[in-house]
Formats: C-alpha cells, structure tokens, sequence
C-alpha cells in the first residue's frame, strides 16, 4: 500500500481557496453586517450576528464564493411572530437599499444584486463575484443553543443549531488528531470535481462524515487515503440497498445535532448520479490502496481527486521540508518546534552548521 502521505498534503493545499477569495470573505461580510446591525427599521438583538456555514467551520474548499452569516431578531418561533415569510421579505426590503448605502465604499447600485432566498437574503457582489447569504434567526439562547431559521415556503421558523455543529467539528477535529476537516475537504473536493451538477448539499456531506466517524467506521489513526477510501465505501453500502428498492426512494440523512431528516428534497434522479460517482470514487480508491505500482497509485488518486490537484511528483516538496532541519539552516523553538527562518518574536535558538556525514568505518 502507497499511502502517498505528502501528495495528499499538497493536494490539500491544492484545493485551499485562494487569497484574494479568502480576503473577499473577510472583509465584505462585514459591510452587510454592520449596515444591518446599525438599521432602525429592522431590529436586532445582540450579539447581532454570527458567520456560519463552510466559511466559519474552516472547510471551504476551491473557489469559495459564498459566506453564510445569521442576523439575530427578537421573536417567539413557536408562535410565529414574526411570521417567517413576512420576516424574510421585511430583510429583503431593507437590503435593497445597500447598494445605495454602500456607495461610498466604491460600490455602486449595479455592482451590488439583492434576491430572497428560501431561508435567507441573498446578496450577491458582482465584481468581486462574490455571494453573502443572510440568514435571519431567532435565537433565545443565544448562538451557542438551538436556534430557529424561517422558511419562507412553509411559513415557520424550523430548529437548527450551527454553532454547534461548528463546535462539535472542532471537537471531533481535536479528537482524532486534525484529520476529520482535511478529511471532509477532501470528500467536498471530490464532489466538486467529479460532479459539475446535481451536486448533493455540503452539509449532508458534513453530516455523513459526522455519523461515520461517531459510529467508528473510519479507523483515523491512518493516513488519510484510507479514511477517505473507507468513507466512500460507507456511504455506497449504507445506500446501495435504495436502488434497488423504490423508484423514488433517497437517503433520509439525519442532521448531527438535532436528528432530523435534512435530505428530504434529494431527488431520486441527483441521489443516483451521486451513487454512480461514489462507486467510482472506492473502486478507484481501492485500487489505489491495492496496488504493488506507485506510479498506477497516483493515477488512480488522479482520477478521483483531478491530475491538476493531485501531484505526480513531489520531489520538491519532499526537499523543502529535508532542509527545514539542516543544521545550520533551521531554528528551534522552546518547545522544540523545527522552523526554516527565524520568526518575528518568540525565543528561537539557531542550529549549529555541521561538517559530520555519519560513522566512520574502521
């Protein structure tokens, strides 16, 4: 077996948003944010917002175009009131004004679209291209608890709790030694590149991924082209049954933290075509993981995970991270950490240059 260890790191690296969407994603939410918090017309409650969604759980992968931010309001859910669907269109009449509002940041009226979504606001910037969903929510608790979202379809506030899933990521992450997000990054980016449409919900995603791991499917002391092998094996077993059942019967995914079905809308025809990609992607994986050939190893992986994200060759990331620890050429932390130049601050000793190549021979 060929666990191709530091391919897998730069391939990780290789599907890292880039800077300047990560910049985008930093500073536009905050023009919205603060452009809705300072209103007089809509109410909120403070801590007015929270960001949510890939962005905030620190699993985006690719292009990242969207960030999800919650906008707290007083209200009873229970009671609806206010009624979720007048609630959205309330948002929605005051975030036609930004463009104007924002003027004088260098945005103007055509560079700025704003639409109503099911469950949200929806504010696109089109020359950042560049998407913000607002989500309004009635959290009595507070962030940290279950709050309520509006759906404007149904007209009523539905239970979710996002900061908790991002809580119970961390979690998880720290558990099992930082390999559950580059593992779900991982499962994103194979469903991105393999699936152009019909792509299945990042976070029926997360919540596979979640279930499998709780159930101790995954064995995460590997490295992750095992975990990630076994998870698509998983999945296709723990759904193959369905196609062969009802013409239109779909998985009922349970949402992690409230056990809910969250799938309910998967058309039978989209839950095929992922089934069909995820058969692919373990008989790929697995031979892969079989194979006695480097060479045929990576160009299974290359298969699943794109030859552009997936280095044949990594020579020179191999060498880099050798003279990270040449002597002479490195620093030690107190702690023992090896870095290749001295940071900023902190206290970091420099290693001794040494002439020695190993023992004599006599």
């Amino acid at each position: 077996m060929f666990p191709l260890i530091t391919h897998f790191e730069e391939l990780l690296k290789n599907i890292q948003p880039p800077q300047e969407r990560l910049e985008a994603a930093r500073d536009l939410p905050p023009l919205v944010r603060d452009y809705i918090a300072e209103s007089k017309e809509f109410p909120t409650v403070s801590p007015d917002s929270r960001l949510a969604g890939s962005y905030a759980q620190q699993m985006a992968v690719g292009d990242v175009k969207d960030v999800d931010t919650l906008i707290r309001i007083p209200g009873n859910p229970k009671a609806n009131e206010p009624k979720a669907k007048q609630l959205i269109q309330d948002m929605k009449k005051l975030l036609d004004s930004l463009p104007e509002a924002l003027g004088y940041e260098g945005y103007a009226e055509a560079e700025i679209e704003v639409e109503r979504a099911r469950r949200s606001v929806h504010v696109y910037f089109k020359d950042k291209d560049f998407h913000l969903d607002f989500v309004p929510c009635i959290a009595p608790d507070g962030f940290e608890n279950v709050l309520y979202v509006p759906d404007r379809g149904f007209n009523k506030w539905i239970a979710s709790h996002p900061i908790g899933y991002i809580k119970l990521l961390n979690d998880l992450q720290k558990q099992y030694d930082n390999k559950v997000k580059p593992l779900g990054k991982l499962l994103k980016h194979f469903r991105d590149y393999q699936m152009k449409t019909r792509k299945p919900k990042s976070y029926w995603l997360g919540a596979l991924l979640v279930y499998h791991i709780q159930e101790g499917n995954l064995d995460m002391t590997q490295p992750l082209a095992v975990p990630f092998y076994t998870l698509l094996n998983e999945i296709y077993c723990q759904y193959d049954h369905l196609l062969s059942t009802s013409s239109d019967a779909t998985p009922n995914i349970l949402d992690p933290m409230l056990d809910h079905n969250i799938s309910w809308n998967w058309s039978r025809t989209y839950f095929e075509t992922f089934m069909r990609r995820i058969n692919e992607g373990r008989n790929w994986a697995a031979k892969a993981l079989e194979t006695d050939d480097r060479e045929k190893a990576i160009e299974y992986w290359q298969k699943i995970f794109g030859e552009e994200y997936f280095p044949s060759d990594v020579e020179t990331t191999v060498s880099r991270l050798a003279t990270k620890g040449l002597p002479g050429k490195s620093y030690v932390s107190s702690t023992g950490l090896i870095v290749s130049s001295q940071p900023a601050s902190g206290i970091y000793t420099s290693t001794i240059a040494t002439k020695f190549h190993g023992t004599e021979q006599s």
